[in-house]
């Protein structure tokens, strides 16, 4: 046995995955008891390193290393970084439908059942893999059933839900955890040279994913939020402030438009009646992306409604999501705080019922203004 798989050792492939030790664990005992399984199911919250492990997992296997179970450095490694690796092939939902269809599973089961190119077994690792269409999905279930033995399918999702229980349950679980805020802060300041009071703000607001803190960290939605908040106290009109946001939200649509265009080369290739279920997923897409970054605003709202509540008690700036906003916080009483939140609370529920955006941003900038 090498060193990397005796007792209490990680391989070094691992080495590199943050606050995942149960699923480490996992992985490392099904090496270690030579019980590698023909599928794992990855589950858990986006951006905590799911994909990551999944291909550290290739490279303890792969790598011709096995003192240290994946070194990191040799061609192998490289090019399972790089996911140019023959035995290593990422799905993801991509072309006309944004789905993983029957077609795209028939190839890979077909590839799934030749040997491995170069190593001793082949990884199919499946991002998003809630977004395998259901028909593909019955398709997929058969290999399953009757699995090629040299190859390890890996189904990587934030959404098990959307993946059938005939699937899950032929498959080993391995749940992926939150981050944990220091980690989350190191890696800001290894990685992305941030300052250190600049990474534990991020840290704070990240939710334990790192994912979440590069998209604030690459956007203006803190300093968009921070600003509502700046204009609420100056007295400026709650209907203003609301069609200002307004604007901000149609701005990120118009960016989500660009991202789910339909190019005139697919149009080329597509039957009008293509054409038109095309667009009816893609906006489908687009409103999913606006959902998700109104979202991410009210959280923003949340974390400085909270900020005063903690500052009104304290009086502490170390435990604040905003300390540079403490000036303003004083002018919202503890009652309407509160109340603030109550209503904010009720947003989602409006927000699923499909009450009118516009008028939920209008009622939400009235319940926040410390005026009314």
């Amino acid at each position: 046995m090498s060193k990397a798989l005796e007792k209490n050792n990680i391989p070094n492939a691992f080495k590199s995955i943050y606050d995942q030790e149960i699923a480490i664990r996992i992985l490392t005992n099904s090496i270690r008891n030579k019980r590698v399984s023909h599928a794992y199911l990855f589950w858990g919250p986006e951006g905590v390193g799911k994909k990551l492990t999944a291909k550290a997992f290739a490279k303890t296997i792969l790598c011709p290393d096995k003192e240290l179970g994946g070194c990191k450095n040799c061609n192998t490694c490289v090019r399972i970084d790089k996911e140019t690796h023959p035995d290593l092939l990422i799905v993801k939902p991509t072309g006309k439908t944004r789905l993983i269809t029957v077609d795209t599973i028939q190839e890979i089961i077909s590839l799934a059942h030749f040997r491995p190119y170069e190593g001793e077994r082949r990884f199919i690792i499946f991002d998003d893999a809630d977004r395998i269409g259901i028909p593909a999905q019955t398709h997929f279930l058969k290999t399953l059933e009757e699995p090629p033995s040299n190859t390890t399918f890996i189904l990587v999702t934030a959404n098990p839900g959307l993946i059938l229980s005939t699937i899950r349950s032929r498959c080993q679980p391995v749940r992926f955890q939150y981050l944990q805020p220091e980690t989350i802060k190191r890696i800001l300041i290894e990685e992305k040279s941030l300052n250190p009071d600049e990474a534990t703000k991020l840290a704070n607001l990240s939710q334990g994913q790192i994912s979440r803190a590069l998209e604030i960290y690459q956007n203006s939605k803190p300093l968009v939020i921070l600003e509502i908040f700046n204009k609420l106290v100056n007295k400026k009109d709650p209907l203003k402030i609301a069609e200002e946001f307004e604007d901000f939200l149609d701005t990120l649509r118009k960016t989500a438009e660009a991202e789910f265009s339909i190019n005139s080369a697919e149009k080329k290739e597509l039957t009008p009646e293509e054409i038109n279920q095309l667009k009816e997923i893609l906006s489908a897409e687009i409103e999913a992306k606006v959902s998700h970054e109104f979202e991410s605003c009210l959280f923003l709202i949340n974390c400085m409604l909270r900020d005063m509540l903690i500052y009104h008690q304290t009086q502490d700036k170390s435990m604040l999501y905003y300390p540079e906003a403490v000036e303003i916080y004083t002018s919202w009483q503890p009652e309407k705080i509160y109340s603030a939140l109550e209503f904010l609370g009720k947003v989602r529920g409006y927000i699923r019922r499909n009450i009118e955006r516009g008028k939920v941003i209008r009622d939400l900038l009235f319940a926040l203004s410390p005026h009314f």
